[in-house]
């Protein structure tokens, strides 16, 4: 089942965490994959920046308080991955590799930072990048996601947990 919930952060706690992402000074790191099933021969457009929130049981950013909202209302049991993707505007929608981010099963919960044409294809289920939306489901379903061609670039936040 795939569950969406908009208006998932008050608005000021929305905006705090958007000001934040989209600032000068919030540290985006280059990725040459958009999935972590990395290809021998990767594909123009391919890429992404990230920032890893939370990685092999630990916290890997100090901006992983900005967070505190989300995690209190995702009540997960434990954290496995909190990763933000920006995937920078091009002159037509891209579609990354379908994909699994977890060979296990465990909760998946993508939060999308802005609006844009972007959009999110889990099994047949397609969802649209909306600001301060919440989109929930099981890690066993394959998905992917799209950049975006209507706005500078498309922001979401991954978190995998149980």
């Amino acid at each position: 089942m795939v569950e969406i919930k908009d208006n998932y952060l008050s608005t000021e706690e929305y905006i705090f965490l958007k000001n934040n992402m989209e600032s000068t000074y919030f540290p985006w790191y280059y990725n040459h994959n958009k999935t972590w099933q990395p290809t021998s021969d990767p594909k123009l457009f391919e890429y992404q920046f990230v920032h890893i929130f939370y990685s092999d049981n630990k916290v890997n950013s100090n901006k992983f308080d900005h967070l505190d909202p989300i995690i209190k209302k995702l009540k997960p049991l434990s954290l496995i991955r909190v990763k933000a993707n920006l995937t920078p505007i091009s002159h037509k929608l891209i579609k990354s590799d379908k994909h699994y981010d977890q060979n296990f099963k465990c909760k998946i919960a993508i939060y999308y930072l802005n609006d844009n044409n972007g959009y999110t294809m889990i099994g047949d289920k397609k969802v649209e990048s909306k600001s301060n939306r919440m989109v929930l489901f099981d890690s066993d379903k394959a998905h992917y996601g799209t950049n975006s061609t209507d706005c500078n670039n498309r922001i979401i936040i991954n978190f995998n947990y149980f």
